[in-house]
């Protein structure tokens, strides 16, 4: 009985064992699991195990780079999942089978011919994005490649945080940031542009231990909507990496292994297993014509606001400058006001109403031209809100009638430069009339107190 029993216990020892073996196998070749359990692989372990879900495609700026194959022409990075807050700050866990790769590591762009591609790299995160807030809302875009991240906080590159335009954000209410399903609320494409520019950036990493942590918006402005729960991140095994992170209690398990750095990892051109991935950008366009077409469209769309944007910046300059002059004739006029003794005010309007009068009549029509000039600009604006609703629908609208309604809106525009180009002049003209007015004062006070004195 003890004999039968010994050999029960051998068999299914070797069994197990056999069928370890069996699974380390059939995970991947390059994942190594060292003496006190950390898993570690390298760069070539992504190109493998990619492959199946997109393509690598060699680029210029970036070298290999990935791209999704089975994804609708409207997807892009982190919008498939949802945020949770953990010790190490804002993660994001993936719908996606490879998002344990492509929102941990590495960082995303969109790039002119392909679209949305994937830069590997060997540093872990919780997320790789940058956020806005604002307004009671809520948005992040992923990070690009080569910019260095610390605190930010309403600052970045090129007008925008770290060079990120607006399109490229999700926003949500802040009420439903931690929802499972945040999908269900997403803001519409045509709001992002106005609600971004009610928003600031805060993106916030801290680096400690070899780690990144992803503080972003502060947890603070979330917990007067509930209670937010706080997970431990664990790490979770490497069978389990494409069915996204796994929960038990306050631990959130997700892959997470350590990247080593070698010398020479062979390209996916020259790997059996991404070797069938590999296309080049010409093949990639010829099979994907809806997602390129989409994505070149909305580069000019992207090319016309940016144009309309900088326009806007230097209305809003030169309106700067009309209210910082108009300030200055308040205050020039307070002054006379307070300074010019009575008699002398009484004698110089009885000298000189005409030009009190021309004066008045100058302020008058400086007024009407700066109310023409709001309502053009009333006018731009609406052109712009326009042109964000129809953005979705720019295929027909290109096919209908290109030029038009961008040449209007330039005409408008145009327009509204010569009219504030005049405000500005004839607001010159009043400042040197009263300047001139104010030196009268001054060399008939002066008249005054100098002059013959009295019974001689």
């Amino acid at each position: 009985m003890k004999t039968t029993r010994n050999i029960l216990c051998a068999l299914l020892l070797l069994g197990g064992t056999a069928g370890a073996a069996r699974a380390q196998t059939s995970v991947s070749a390059g994942i190594h699991v060292g003496p006190s359990g950390h898993t570690s692989v390298d760069l070539g372990f992504f190109y493998d195990d990619l492959a199946p879900y997109g393509n690598w495609i060699e680029r210029p700026s970036y070298g290999w780079v990935w791209t999704p194959r089975q994804v609708s022409t409207s997807w892009r990075p982190y919008r498939d999942g949802h945020w949770v807050w953990t010790d190490e700050g804002w993660t994001w866990i993936t719908d996606e089978p490879y998002g344990w790769a492509t929102y941990h590591y590495g960082r995303w762009y969109d790039d002119p011919e392909i679209g949305w591609a994937w830069v590997p790299d060997d540093e872990w995160a919780p997320s790789w994005v940058s956020f806005q807030q604002g307004a009671d809302y809520v948005g992040w875009a992923p990070l690009p490649p080569g910019v260095s991240v610390s605190v930010s906080v309403g600052s970045g590159y090129g007008g925008y945080a770290y060079g990120i335009a607006p399109e490229y954000y999700n926003f949500v209410p802040e009420r439903y940031f931690l929802a499972p399903r945040i999908a269900s609320y997403y803001v519409a494409q045509d709001r992002i542009g106005p609600l971004y520019r009610q928003t600031r950036n805060y993106t916030n990493y801290r680096f400690n231990g070899g780690r990144a942590y992803n503080y972003g918006v502060p947890v603070e402005r979330f917990q007067r909507y509930g209670k937010v729960r706080r997970y431990q991140v664990a790490d979770l095994g490497a069978a389990y990496r494409t069915r996204g992170a796994r929960f038990q209690g306050d631990r959130v398990e997700i892959f997470r292994p350590r990247v080593q750095k070698a010398a020479r990892i062979a390209p996916p051109i020259q790997r059996q297993a991404a070797r069938r991935a590999v296309v080049s950008a010409a093949q990639f366009k010829a099979a994907h014509p809806d997602r390129v077409a989409r994505f070149q469209r909305q580069a000019r769309v992207d090319q016309r606001q940016a144009r309309v944007d900088q326009r806007q910046v230097r209305v809003d300059k030169r309106q700067t400058r009309v209210d910082r002059q108009q300030v200055r004739v308040d205050r020039s006029q307070q002054r006379q006001a307070r300074q010019a003794p009575a008699p002398v005010v009484r004698q110089h309007q009885k000298a000189a109403p005409q030009r009190q009068a021309r004066v008045d009549q100058r302020q008058v029509r400086v007024d009407k031209r700066q109310t023409r000039v709001d309502r053009q600009q009333v006018r731009v604006d609406r052109a712009q809100q326009r042109q964000a609703r129809q953005a979705p629908n720019v295929r027909q609208h290109q096919k209908a009638a290109p030029p038009q309604r961008q040449v209007r809106v330039d005409r408008r525009q145009v327009r509204v430069d010569r009219q504030q180009t005049r405000v500005d002049r004839q607001q010159v003209r009043v400042d040197r009339s009263q300047q001139r007015q104010a030196a009268r004062q001054q060399g008939q006070g002066g008249h005054r107190g100098h002059g013959r004195p009295p019974g001689r």
